[in-house]
């Protein structure tokens, strides 16, 4: 929600430069105008006129320029938007990973697996490399997707598609577990916030074990 309001601001921001341009750019076109539509003015007044041409003219071309920025800012907020919706569109797969993760599950056994997800959940969480007592388990991973031509490095990027939520999506990359904690903090949403104390401990417990 966060970096959706972030384009709404500065869509706002480029439509309210837009909008404070409209009235200087109809006030000195309707000065051209004005001036324009008395042409059977005598040469004297023309000349008298001149300055009022050249003034309102300058000012056109400099409303121009503006709204040609505008214009420009425009496009690679239309790109980020758009790429955006790419990226989200991935996300759909999510429910298929779950599947594939059922079928590994089913090959491995409840324990183990229940072992190996809590060794991706702290990798990805502490951003931390495995331990040698992952060792074992890893190897009952690895016969098994090796039936299916998958290597550990492909599971993790599956694992992490699985468990990312639409907001860390958007991100450049996941947030730690310490980042979460520091997250909560600061930028939690008041009409949620009677979960915020029990999501604090859960944080804090997770921390407290993957340590």
């Amino acid at each position: 929600m966060e970096i959706v309001n972030n384009y709404y601001n500065e869509l706002n921001i480029l439509k309210a430069k837009d909008l404070s341009l409209k009235k200087p750019l109809t006030t000195k076109l309707d000065i051209l105008h004005d001036i324009l539509e008395n042409s059977e003015e005598t040469e004297e007044n023309w000349v008298k006129q001149k300055d009022d041409i050249k003034g309102a003219s300058k000012h056109i071309s400099l409303i121009v320029e503006q709204k040609n920025e505008i214009i420009n800012d425009i496009f690679p907020l239309t790109e980020s938007a758009l790429e955006l919706l790419k990226r989200k569109e991935i996300l759909q797969y999510r429910d298929k990973v779950g599947d594939f993760n059922n079928e590994v599950e089913k090959r491995l056994g409840f324990q183990s697996w229940k072992e190996i997800s809590t060794i991706f959940n702290r990798k990805i969480n502490t951003n931390k490399n495995f331990r040698r007592e992952d060792e074992k388990y890893l190897t009952e991973l690895k016969k098994v997707l090796e039936k299916v031509n998958i290597d550990l490095t492909e599971f993790e990027l599956l694992f992490r598609l699985k468990r990312t939520s639409n907001f860390e999506f958007h991100q450049d990359k996941e947030k730690t577990l310490d980042q979460e904690i520091n997250d909560l903090e600061i930028s939690f949403p008041k009409a949620l916030k009677y979960y915020k104390s029990p999501l604090r401990k859960l944080l804090l417990a997770l921390r407290m074990w993957y340590n």
